[in-house]
């Protein structure tokens, strides 16, 4: 992630998933985080961490028997 004044956005914290939750249920819990520039020390808050497909889709290289 890039900051609006061109320097890098680092994590400085993770939502943890609630703990009322399953464990298969915390794999698809879409987390935020607090992030900060290493350039000018801005600090945004409830970034997306986990947004976007939970697990990355593997396409088959051979086909189904």
């Amino acid at each position: 992630m890039i900051c609006i004044c061109g320097g890098i956005l680092a994590v400085k914290n993770i939502e943890e998933p609630p703990r009322i939750l399953k464990s298969h249920e915390k794999i698809l819990y879409d987390r935020v985080c607090d992030v900060e520039c290493l350039n000018c020390g801005k600090v945004l808050y409830s970034q997306p961490y986990d947004f976007g497909s939970n697990l990355n889709t593997v396409k088959p290289t051979m086909p189904k028997k």
